[in-house]
């Protein structure tokens, strides 16, 4: 949906007179507001930043009808960015292009002529979106509306589920496709209802809430623990801590609204000595944190116990079939104690959850983690047009 621009003085000059036209100068190491915009230092700098936005539709891009802000995050969020120098060479927008997107500061970072344009989406309330992309495997859209363990999910085969892709980490289609081991994700469903346990004391999550799982692994040979420990002294949570802290809350130059849009949650690490059902047991050992690993009872609510699932993603790898001398396993956070061994949970390579090895043993590990609820989205979901975040609410 991204028009390329055709750039050249000739543009610019049209463009500055256009009054659908916002423009920012940003000398290097200084930050400017859209609305302190001086158009003769634009000309005699060389250095622009158009801002276009999407119509109603969605089909097409205009320029922003409001010269003195950025467009409202409230009803249109940010969705890429494009740079060309002088001579209309594409550039990485990302390595001269810094911008908050929550102060709505920009800065062309070089001394060269640049142009550069920001895109911002109309995107719809996350529910809504699924019900309508959804279909037959989404419990919650059409005329589905059954709530399994408080979330609308996603349920079926690898070929039935293929529209539940969505980018984090960045709003860039063109990124995203790019780069689908860093941006890639896939959503398990979304919460239903306000759930709260321990007698109404605790918030395990909110209604409206996204639950996403990384599309490949972060590691694929990753212990659960090197004994017997909790969920929050484990290896595992260490491993998925880390990557987050590196991957999202540490991403430049936004890494600090990604990391906002990730709420804080209650996971339940209760030891359960039978295979995970389709309700989560909700007591015992609990640790609050941003990143964990899907419950058993995630995999089991996605469809049936075999490599069928499209949770199961060992198709999807391009890796050995093997590590370690084991095969592709895949770790989930639910742990398991009986035969006087330290066990958790893992999904094997026939697709069934099952707890024959260790804790020591190194398994896939994917992050899994909940975004906060009023998230607004666009595209289809497809594995070429994975939804992405375009709004906020108070972003």
């Amino acid at each position: 949906m991204k028009k390329k621009l055709i750039l050249n003085s000739v543009i610019v000059t049209l463009i500055i007179i256009n009054s659908f036209v916002i423009y920012l100068l940003a000398k290097p190491d200084d930050s400017k507001r859209l609305e302190e915009v001086n158009t003769k230092d634009l000309l005699s700098n060389n250095k622009s930043i158009a801002i276009m936005v999407q119509d109603s539709e969605g089909d097409e891009w205009h320029e922003a009808d409001n010269r003195d802000s950025w467009p409202n995050p409230t009803t249109h969020g940010y969705v890429g960015a494009e740079c060309t120098d002088s001579d209309g060479k594409e550039i990485n927008a990302y390595d001269i292009l810094k911008f908050d997107l929550s102060t709505y500061h920009a800065t062309i970072d070089t001394k060269n002529s640049i142009y550069c344009t920001l895109y911002f989406a109309k995107g719809e309330p996350a529910l809504q979106k699924l019900q309508e992309t959804g279909g037959e495997v989404f419990a919650g859209g059409g005329d589905h509306t059954t709530a399994v363990d408080g979330m609308y999910r996603y349920k079926g085969t690898t070929t039935a589920v293929n529209n539940n892709y969505i980018c984090f980490g960045t709003s860039d289609k063109t990124e995203c496709l790019a780069n689908p081991d860093t941006y890639m994700f896939r959503i398990i469903g979304i919460t239903s209802e306000e759930r709260i346990e321990n007698n109404g004391q605790d918030v395990m999550w909110k209604k409206g809430q996204l639950k996403v799982i990384k599309a490949t692994p972060s590691s694929e040979s990753q212990a659960w623990a090197s004994s017997d420990q909790t969920w929050d002294s484990s290896s595992a949570k260490s491993h998925v801590t880390t990557w987050y802290n590196t991957n999202i809350s540490g991403k430049q130059p936004n890494g600090t609204y990604w990391d906002s849009i990730v709420t804080e949650q209650k996971w339940y690490n209760v030891t359960q000595t039978s295979t995970p059902g389709t309700v989560e047991p909700t007591t015992s050992q609990s640790a609050v944190s941003k990143v964990a690993l899907m419950y058993g009872t995630d995999y089991k609510n996605s469809g049936d116990q075999n490599t069928n699932n499209w949770l199961y993603v060992k198709n999807g790898w391009s890796t050995s079939s093997t590590l370690s001398g084991y095969a592709l396993y895949e770790w989930t956070i639910s742990s398991a104690g009986y035969y006087g061994t330290y066990l958790a949970w893992a999904v094997y390579d026939n697709g069934i959850l099952s707890s024959g090895y260790g804790v020591g043993a190194k398994f896939a590990v994917r992050p899994v983690f909940y975004l906060q609820s009023e998230i607004n989205l666009t595209g289809t979901g497809k594995s070429d047009d994975p939804f992405r975040i375009t709004t906020k609410n108070n972003a």
